[in-house]
């Protein structure tokens, strides 16, 4: 695991949980690039040292299932990204995270949208845009403060959402 050991060695002396955070980064852009068992494998273990705290740490959590649910998107998982979108929204409900609880019903959205069912992908997408005015954020601003939690670029669904565009005027379920 040079990669791994690559990024402890850049941030040592710091929070173990940046390294954490750092890799699960790396991990996802991994993804995007392609290789989805390596950016399964660098998540693992880099998170193996925070077994212990995972589900005290909401940070912790969130920021590994969130890279987890992104890089199972890449993969065409889309079944297993719903799984851990969820399981986000849930933990978010439980700590306030407007945030990511934003960028995991996006995720659902899209997922809907890639199904079809341009029906809940609305409903999806308009949670998500009154979490963002929640938050007093502009909807095409989701991702400005945090790059590298948006979803691959195949996902358009939230796009052409805000763009009014095309299957959402058309829909008929």
């Amino acid at each position: 695991m040079d990669n791994l050991q690559t990024l402890i060695g850049l941030f040592e002396g710091q929070q173990s949980d940046d390294i954490l955070w750092y890799t699960v980064r790396k991990a996802v852009v991994r993804s995007k690039q392609g290789n989805h068992e390596l950016a399964r494998e660098l998540i693992q273990k880099a998170s193996e040292p925070f077994q212990f705290f995972a589900l005290r740490n909401a940070r912790i959590f969130l920021q590994r299932s969130y890279g987890f649910a992104c890089i199972e998107l890449t993969a065409g998982e889309c079944d297993r990204a719903e799984a851990y979108f969820t399981t986000i929204i849930e933990a978010c409900d439980m700590q306030g995270n407007l945030a990511y609880k934003a960028f995991s019903i996006r995720g659902l959205g899209d997922i809907a949208f890639a199904r079809r069912n341009f029906t809940l992908a609305t409903q999806r997408f308009e949670e998500t845009r009154s979490l963002c005015a929640e938050m007093g954020l502009p909807p095409k601003h989701l991702y400005s403060c945090s790059l590298f939690s948006t979803l691959p670029d195949e996902f358009k669904g939230w796009t052409l959402f805000l763009e009014g565009m095309s299957p959402f005027a058309n829909d008929t379920r």
